[in-house]
Protein backbone atom coordinates (compact mmCIF):
# COMPACT_ATOMS: atom_id res chain seq x y z
CA UNK A 1 0.00 0.00 0.00
CA UNK A 2 3.02 2.55 0.84
CA UNK A 3 4.08 1.84 -2.60
CA UNK A 4 1.13 2.66 -4.11
CA UNK A 5 0.80 5.71 -2.11
CA UNK A 6 4.39 6.66 -2.83
CA UNK A 7 3.72 5.98 -6.94
CA UNK A 8 0.40 8.09 -6.52
CA UNK A 9 2.48 10.83 -4.90
CA UNK A 10 5.81 11.31 -7.28
CA UNK A 11 3.19 11.60 -10.40
CA UNK A 12 0.72 14.04 -8.91
CA UNK A 13 3.11 16.91 -9.13
CA UNK A 14 3.75 16.31 -12.63
CA UNK A 15 -0.16 16.05 -13.29
CA UNK A 16 -1.11 18.92 -12.00
CA UNK A 17 1.78 20.75 -13.56
CA UNK A 18 -0.10 19.82 -16.99
CA UNK A 19 -3.39 20.71 -15.96
CA UNK A 20 -2.38 24.34 -15.08
CA UNK A 21 -0.23 24.26 -18.18
CA UNK A 22 -3.12 23.45 -20.17
CA UNK A 23 -5.64 26.07 -18.87
CA UNK A 24 -2.76 29.42 -18.56
CA UNK A 25 -0.30 28.67 -21.08
CA UNK A 26 -0.94 29.91 -24.92
CA UNK A 27 1.79 28.60 -27.31
CA UNK A 28 4.01 31.36 -28.85
CA UNK A 29 3.89 29.70 -31.98
CA UNK A 30 0.72 26.73 -32.80
CA UNK A 31 2.50 25.95 -36.23
CA UNK A 32 4.13 22.50 -34.98
CA UNK A 33 0.70 21.75 -33.80
CA UNK A 34 -1.30 22.81 -36.73
CA UNK A 35 1.35 21.02 -38.96
CA UNK A 36 0.60 17.16 -37.09
CA UNK A 37 -2.97 17.09 -38.15
CA UNK A 38 -3.74 14.12 -39.87
CA UNK A 39 -0.02 12.83 -39.42
CA UNK A 40 1.64 9.38 -38.93
CA UNK A 41 4.50 8.73 -36.98
CA UNK A 42 6.91 5.89 -36.76
CA UNK A 43 8.15 5.23 -32.89
CA UNK A 44 11.29 4.14 -31.89
CA UNK A 45 13.28 3.56 -27.87
CA UNK A 46 16.36 4.97 -27.53
CA UNK A 47 18.22 3.01 -25.36
CA UNK A 48 21.78 3.14 -23.44
CA UNK A 49 24.64 4.60 -26.41
CA UNK A 50 21.67 6.05 -28.17
CA UNK A 51 20.82 2.58 -29.48
CA UNK A 52 17.50 2.91 -31.16
CA UNK A 53 15.20 0.06 -30.22
CA UNK A 54 11.22 -1.24 -29.66
CA UNK A 55 9.30 1.90 -28.31
CA UNK A 56 7.56 0.48 -24.92
CA UNK A 57 8.53 -2.91 -25.48
CA UNK A 58 6.41 -3.41 -28.21
CA UNK A 59 7.58 -4.67 -32.16
CA UNK A 60 6.14 -2.23 -34.34
CA UNK A 61 4.66 1.35 -32.50
CA UNK A 62 2.93 4.49 -34.17
CA UNK A 63 0.85 6.99 -34.19
CA UNK A 64 -1.67 8.62 -36.23
CA UNK A 65 -2.61 12.57 -35.21
CA UNK A 66 -5.78 12.97 -35.89
CA UNK A 67 -6.04 16.42 -34.69
CA UNK A 68 -3.62 19.50 -33.89
CA UNK A 69 -3.77 18.49 -30.50
CA UNK A 70 -4.95 14.92 -30.21
CA UNK A 71 -3.38 11.99 -31.22
CA UNK A 72 -3.80 7.88 -30.83
CA UNK A 73 -0.73 5.42 -30.55
CA UNK A 74 -1.09 1.43 -31.12
CA UNK A 75 1.83 -0.77 -30.26
CA UNK A 76 2.14 -4.37 -31.45
CA UNK A 77 4.26 -7.37 -30.15
CA UNK A 78 4.63 -10.48 -31.46
CA UNK A 79 6.63 -13.42 -30.03
CA UNK A 80 7.42 -16.86 -31.28
CA UNK A 81 9.69 -19.38 -30.53
CA UNK A 82 9.77 -22.85 -31.98
CA UNK A 83 13.27 -24.51 -31.07
CA UNK A 84 14.52 -28.06 -30.69
CA UNK A 85 17.74 -29.56 -29.36
CA UNK A 86 19.13 -32.71 -29.17
CA UNK A 87 22.21 -34.14 -27.15
CA UNK A 88 23.74 -37.69 -27.02
CA UNK A 89 26.22 -38.37 -24.29
CA UNK A 90 28.37 -41.66 -24.77
CA UNK A 91 30.39 -43.12 -21.23
CA UNK A 92 33.92 -43.65 -21.84
CA UNK A 93 34.54 -47.67 -21.72
CA UNK A 94 31.18 -48.56 -21.45
CA UNK A 95 28.39 -49.71 -23.87
CA UNK A 96 26.30 -46.54 -22.35
CA UNK A 97 24.24 -44.14 -24.68
CA UNK A 98 22.40 -41.55 -22.94
CA UNK A 99 20.42 -39.27 -25.25
CA UNK A 100 18.18 -36.47 -24.83
CA UNK A 101 15.71 -33.94 -26.86
CA UNK A 102 13.80 -31.26 -26.04
CA UNK A 103 10.86 -29.14 -28.23
CA UNK A 104 9.66 -25.61 -27.33
CA UNK A 105 6.70 -23.97 -29.20
CA UNK A 106 5.12 -20.77 -27.87
CA UNK A 107 3.30 -18.23 -29.55
CA UNK A 108 2.50 -14.74 -27.78
CA UNK A 109 0.78 -11.45 -28.63
CA UNK A 110 0.48 -8.43 -26.97
CA UNK A 111 -2.09 -5.09 -28.29
CA UNK A 112 -1.36 -1.77 -26.70
CA UNK A 113 -3.20 1.32 -27.39
CA UNK A 114 -3.11 5.16 -25.97
CA UNK A 115 -5.17 8.22 -25.96
CA UNK A 116 -2.99 10.97 -26.52
CA UNK A 117 -3.38 14.85 -25.72
CA UNK A 118 -1.24 17.50 -26.62
CA UNK A 119 -0.59 20.79 -24.58
CA UNK A 120 1.87 23.62 -26.41
CA UNK A 121 4.15 25.04 -24.59
CA UNK A 122 6.91 26.82 -26.58
CA UNK A 123 7.52 27.17 -29.98
CA UNK A 124 9.23 23.69 -30.67
CA UNK A 125 8.55 22.02 -27.28
CA UNK A 126 4.73 20.05 -26.23
CA UNK A 127 3.48 18.47 -23.23
CA UNK A 128 1.39 15.41 -23.16
CA UNK A 129 -0.71 13.82 -21.32
CA UNK A 130 -2.89 10.70 -21.73
CA UNK A 131 -3.08 6.44 -21.36
CA UNK A 132 -5.52 3.59 -22.29
CA UNK A 133 -5.63 -0.27 -22.31
CA UNK A 134 -3.17 -3.31 -23.28
CA UNK A 135 -3.95 -6.70 -23.18
CA UNK A 136 -1.89 -10.03 -23.94
CA UNK A 137 -1.79 -13.59 -23.97
CA UNK A 138 1.60 -16.35 -24.21
CA UNK A 139 0.77 -19.76 -24.93
CA UNK A 140 2.68 -22.94 -26.08
CA UNK A 141 3.84 -26.40 -24.87
CA UNK A 142 7.31 -27.26 -23.44
CA UNK A 143 8.33 -31.23 -24.45
CA UNK A 144 11.63 -33.19 -23.17
CA UNK A 145 12.50 -36.88 -23.56
CA UNK A 146 15.85 -38.21 -21.75
CA UNK A 147 16.88 -41.88 -21.80
CA UNK A 148 18.88 -42.02 -18.77
CA UNK A 149 19.07 -45.54 -17.46
CA UNK A 150 15.37 -45.23 -18.20
CA UNK A 151 13.15 -43.70 -20.56
CA UNK A 152 12.03 -40.21 -19.06
CA UNK A 153 9.03 -37.81 -20.63
CA UNK A 154 8.14 -34.58 -19.43
CA UNK A 155 5.46 -32.18 -20.90
CA UNK A 156 4.46 -28.55 -19.48
CA UNK A 157 2.33 -26.17 -20.95
CA UNK A 158 2.11 -22.36 -20.35
CA UNK A 159 -0.95 -20.02 -20.61
CA UNK A 160 -0.23 -16.26 -19.90
CA UNK A 161 -3.39 -13.58 -19.85
CA UNK A 162 -2.79 -10.03 -18.92
CA UNK A 163 -4.17 -6.55 -19.37
CA UNK A 164 -4.42 -3.33 -18.10
CA UNK A 165 -4.23 0.66 -18.41
CA UNK A 166 -1.53 2.77 -18.76
CA UNK A 167 -1.37 6.25 -17.72
CA UNK A 168 1.56 8.52 -19.19
CA UNK A 169 2.71 12.53 -19.10
CA UNK A 170 5.54 13.21 -20.72
CA UNK A 171 7.05 16.38 -22.88
CA UNK A 172 7.66 16.03 -26.83
CA UNK A 173 10.55 18.36 -28.67
CA UNK A 174 10.25 18.96 -32.47
CA UNK A 175 14.34 19.39 -33.51
CA UNK A 176 12.50 19.33 -36.97
CA UNK A 177 9.46 19.27 -38.52
CA UNK A 178 9.18 15.86 -39.52
CA UNK A 179 11.17 14.73 -36.03
CA UNK A 180 10.85 14.89 -32.73
CA UNK A 181 12.45 13.93 -29.31
CA UNK A 182 10.05 12.84 -26.73
CA UNK A 183 10.39 11.61 -22.46
CA UNK A 184 7.56 10.58 -20.53
CA UNK A 185 6.92 8.18 -17.53
CA UNK A 186 3.50 7.04 -16.11
CA UNK A 187 1.54 4.47 -13.79
CA UNK A 188 0.77 1.11 -15.07
CA UNK A 189 -2.66 -0.93 -13.90
CA UNK A 190 -2.75 -4.68 -14.48
CA UNK A 191 -3.97 -7.71 -13.59
CA UNK A 192 -2.61 -11.37 -14.83
CA UNK A 193 -3.31 -14.74 -14.83
CA UNK A 194 -1.25 -17.38 -15.41
CA UNK A 195 -1.23 -21.33 -15.80
CA UNK A 196 1.50 -24.23 -15.81
CA UNK A 197 0.35 -28.12 -16.43
CA UNK A 198 3.21 -30.39 -15.50
CA UNK A 199 3.37 -33.81 -16.90
CA UNK A 200 5.96 -36.34 -16.11
CA UNK A 201 5.53 -39.90 -15.72
CA UNK A 202 3.60 -40.87 -12.75
CA UNK A 203 2.65 -37.39 -11.93
CA UNK A 204 0.36 -34.43 -13.28
CA UNK A 205 1.02 -31.29 -11.40
CA UNK A 206 -1.58 -28.11 -12.13
CA UNK A 207 -0.64 -24.64 -11.08
CA UNK A 208 -2.53 -21.24 -11.27
CA UNK A 209 -2.06 -17.65 -10.48
CA UNK A 210 -3.64 -14.25 -10.80
CA UNK A 211 -1.83 -11.40 -9.65
CA UNK A 212 -3.36 -7.58 -9.86
CA UNK A 213 -0.54 -4.46 -9.42
CA UNK A 214 -0.57 -1.20 -9.88
CA UNK A 215 2.72 0.44 -10.23
CA UNK A 216 5.20 2.77 -11.70
CA UNK A 217 4.90 2.71 -15.85
CA UNK A 218 8.56 2.76 -17.78
CA UNK A 219 10.12 5.98 -18.15
CA UNK A 220 10.63 6.27 -22.20
CA UNK A 221 12.79 8.43 -24.01
CA UNK A 222 12.10 8.02 -27.58
CA UNK A 223 12.01 9.09 -31.33
CA UNK A 224 9.36 9.89 -33.47
CA UNK A 225 9.52 9.91 -37.34
CA UNK A 226 6.29 11.93 -38.66
CA UNK A 227 5.66 11.39 -42.45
Amino acid sequence: MSYLKNSIYSILPTIIFIVIISSTVIAQNPSYLDSLSGKYALQFQISDNFNLTNFQGTTLSGKYNFGCRSAVRAGLTVNFNNSDAENTETLLDTNVVNTFDANQNIFGLTIRTQYIHYVPAMYDILFFFGGGPFVGFNSGTSESNANFNEPIHRKETLDDFYTGLDAIVGVEWFFDKSMSLSAEYGLRFSYNSSSRKLEEEHIIRETTFNRTLIEGGDINFGLSVYF
